[in-house]
């Protein structure tokens, strides 16, 4: 039970500060830089939240719910690093496939570290 409440507590403070993160680093690095390098950055973004996640979840061990839905719901919300940083409306449109770059492989390559990090520990 201790664990649970410890969990929902630092979960929420990885959320917070993946966020502002996700947004410092869409700000210097994902939008301005240039592609190639934008999306080595992406892809060691999801890379790092997905290790932050699991990390924390074999730390404190949770129970099923709070790992469902604190831990791979928040870290997904966490791994798109422009989610609510712009209006999508306000994003031109020679910007869009970057926009969505940022938005999506970061998530993608999440999903596919979580999994993988699920399989070996499985094993």
């Amino acid at each position: 039970m201790k664990n649970n409440i410890e969990f929902f507590f630092i979960s929420f403070v990885f959320m917070v500060v993946g966020r502002k993160v996700g947004w410092s680093l869409s700000k210097l690095i994902f939008y301005p830089a240039p592609a190639v390098i934008s999306f080595i950055n992406l892809i060691g973004w999801g890379v790092a939240v997905a290790w932050g996640m699991d990390a924390l979840i074999g730390w404190l061990h949770p129970n099923v719910v709070l790992k469902w839905i604190l831990g791979f719901g928040l870290a997904a919300y966490v791994a798109v690093p422009n989610y609510g940083l712009l209006q999508e409306s306000s994003i031109p449109d020679d910007k869009q496939m970057r926009h969505m770059m940022i938005s999506w492989l970061p998530l993608v390559v999440y999903v596919a570290t979580e999994i993988a990090l699920r399989l070996r520990s499985a094993v």
